[in-house]
């Protein structure tokens, strides 16, 4: 019709009222200016086979836009600009600061006052004994030496203290952020600003920021090599090839779960390179979507030397991470079998963890976890699975790839048999993009009119509730609820306060002697305590300043009685062991009971029993999980593993001081 507007991307006819074209979304109006031919730059040609050298594009813009947000947009210089061509500030710019701003809020503030988790405890530990330079000796139980080296760094450059030892895991939180802005081509100008946003205020990406665990470095290092494999497919440039090779040296020095990602990734190239071959008698279609099968054929010519590259620097970051001699992985390269000892006993012990099941969660238990904590992913990320599966124009190889690798993370996370809360974050990482790029897609179509509007204030109500649960499980409590399920089995406040009470005995102890010669030589860190291996973790973490602490198996020997302090664990299934070692020592010393650890259970038949709504007396199911959502209330007792600290009462007063 005449009235009609003819979009010029698509040549589809378009009321003329519309903004934007409904077949593909591109602008409505003038057609795209092409620069014209004398304008191009004449192409130098290659030299001695080498291949062309692109100009240089701005780093943020490399693919060609599928939309421009509005008017405005194209006004705007971008907002970060290519390296050594100035900062250009404008909205977005101080979206982003403010973006960063708040994220380095939740990571870093309070960071050392939760107490350490069992597993924090020797993750810090054993990177104190290398910090000490007592070595590293690779133990798959412990995972990837990268952890244990950043630890130790993190202590020379700052000192040994809580908050230093969780350093690492709060800037890996900031990384993954940077390399959302790094995906901003794939994500689109405000699909980049709302995945920052979700990723921001994630409460598992924040837990997990603030946590010495492996699985924080594991998405930031993934994400790395998302960045650079995307950019190298597009670019054929060196460097993004060799950004790529460092997140996966990384991600291998890190955590076994690398296996994960290579298979989930893998898996993905290798289908796609199917595809794209199959469209080699197609040449428009396949000019567009040949990736894969662009840079295979690259790597098989031309870009050989790119490949070799991105190896050595694989091999060169495994140089300096494995400095072991004990079988499993090399030092330095002088133990060469250790290289694949340390890959095939990383994988033979973690499938054969998969019958163990540690931690006894139904298969369905991410299923219910991160919709619990991340409503806001999850929403808009199966809103975007939807809309980009069923609209074709929507499709890109970059979120058909983030559909197909959340929906095989949950596959494969769910099937594995350790079904951990820190695990949690390896599917969210595709979920989160997804979900920042269905929200800006949201917000650019301002045709969509009321359900645009609609879909924003969900965004916005959801973004609320990511914060409520990012400070519940992060600040509440000193960070160490046993209420949350992401936090799973915590050690309790108890376990500092022993530590510095301790801590202030020995002194006490030295204060004692200051009118005797002794007062010089005393050292209160030679103080002798007992701890039985119930009780190690974390004390061996908060004691390890002191020299003559014995570790003893959990029944304690009649001669280490008459020691100041001994530590001895509490526990039900064991009272006859309770019962020996207190009347062990119930003559010579008096004791104090506490928490070790405590965490809750959720009790399925008493939820499975409560009616849908409330009634006089009982809560319904929809009370519960509203409470449950809001107050952290839960619907049990919890549970708890206790310890003694039995102190000589020659000793007390010092004790009590």
């Amino acid at each position: 019709m005449a009235d009609n507007l003819k979009c010029p991307k698509c040549a589809a006819e378009n009321p003329k009222e519309n903004r934007f074209c409904d077949t593909c979304g591109a602008k409505l109006g003038a057609a795209p200016a092409k620069a014209s031919p004398e304008k191009q730059p004449e192409r130098k040609k290659a030299d001695k086979g080498r291949p062309e050298k692109a100009a240089k594009p701005d780093d943020l813009t490399v693919p060609e836009p599928a939309y421009i947000d509005d008017d405005e947009e194209e006004a705007e210089p971008a907002a970060v600009a290519a390296p050594g061509k100035g900062f250009a500030v404008n909205r977005e710019v101080i979206i982003w600061i403010a973006i960063f701003a708040a994220a380095i809020m939740l990571r870093f503030i309070d960071l050392g006052v939760k107490p350490m988790h069992h597993d924090e405890s020797m993750h810090a530990f054993y990177s104190y004994k290398l910090f000490k330079g007592d070595g590293y000796s690779y133990n798959p139980m412990l995972h990837g030496p990268f952890l244990f080296h950043a630890n130790a760094l993190a202590y020379f450059m700052f000192g040994v203290t809580d908050y230093s030892a969780r350093i690492f895991p709060a800037i890996y939180g900031i990384l993954c952020l940077v390399m959302v802005l790094y995906l901003r081509p794939y994500l689109g100008k405000w699909g980049a600003i709302f995945a920052g946003i979700v990723i921001c205020l994630s409460p598992i990406f924040v837990y997990q920021s603030r946590y010495i665990r492996n699985d924080i470095y594991i998405a930031g290092d993934t994400l790395m090599l998302l960045v650079g494999l995307l950019r190298y497919f597009d670019t054929k440039r060196l460097g993004w090839l060799m950004l790529a090779a460092v997140g996966l040296a990384l991600s291998w020095a890190t955590k076994e779960v690398t296996y994960i990602t290579l298979a989930i990734f893998g898996s993905f190239l290798f289908f796609r390179w199917i595809w794209e071959y199959s469209l080699r008698n197609n040449p428009e279609k396949f000019a567009v979507e040949n990736k894969v099968y662009g840079a295979v054929e690259y790597w098989l010519g031309k870009g050989k030397k790119h490949f070799i590259y991105a190896l050595l620097v694989f091999l060169l970051i495994h140089a300096c991470f494995y400095f072991n001699k004990e079988p499993g992985f090399h030092n330095f390269f002088r133990n060469l079998k250790g290289i694949w000892d340390g890959y095939t006993w990383a994988l033979i012990y973690w499938l054969g963890q998969h019958g163990v099941e540690r931690g006894s969660q139904p298969i369905y238990f991410y299923a219910l976890l991160i919709p619990f904590y991340e409503m806001h992913s999850v929403f808009f990320m199966l809103m975007a699975s939807v809309y980009f599966i069923v609209n074709p124009v929507k499709r890109t190889f970059f979120n058909i790839f983030c559909i197909y690798w959340w929906i095989m993370s949950m596959l494969i996370y769910s099937w594995a048999g350790e079904r951990m809360p820190w695990l949690a974050i390896h599917p969210l990482v595709p979920m989160s993009l997804l979900a920042g790029q269905m929200a800006g897609e949201l917000y650019r179509r301002k045709d969509w009119g009321i359900r645009r509007d609609l879909g924003l204030a969900v965004f916005v109500l959801l973004a609320m509730a990511s914060l409520h649960g990012a400070v519940q499980v992060s600040f509440f409590g000193a960070g160490a609820s046993p209420k949350e399920s992401l936090v799973y089995v915590q050690s309790t406040t108890d376990t500092t306060h022993v530590a510095a009470k301790i801590e202030k005995f020995a002194y006490a102890l030295k204060s004692q002697k200051w009118e005797s010669q002794e007062f010089r030589a005393f050292d209160p860190y030679n103080l002798e305590i007992v701890c039985e291996d119930y009780c190690t973790w974390p004390f061996a973490w908060y004691l390890r300043e002191f020299k003559k602490i014995a570790y003893q198996p959990r029944n304690i020997p009649e001669s280490e009685k008459g020691k100041p302090i001994i530590l001895s664990g509490i526990e039900e299934a064991a009272r006859g062991h309770d019962q020996r070692v207190y009347d062990l020592l119930k003559d010579e010393y008096y004791y104090e009971r506490y928490k070790l650890r405590d965490w809750w259970a959720p009790d399925e038949k008493k939820w499975w029993s409560a009616p849908l709504l409330s009634k006089p007396g009982q809560q319904g199911k929809i009370e519960m999980l509203w409470r449950r959502f809001m107050y952290r209330e839960v619907w049990n007792d919890l549970g708890s593993y206790d310890f003694v600290v039995y102190i000589r009462k020659d000793l007390k007063e010092f004790w009590q001081q």
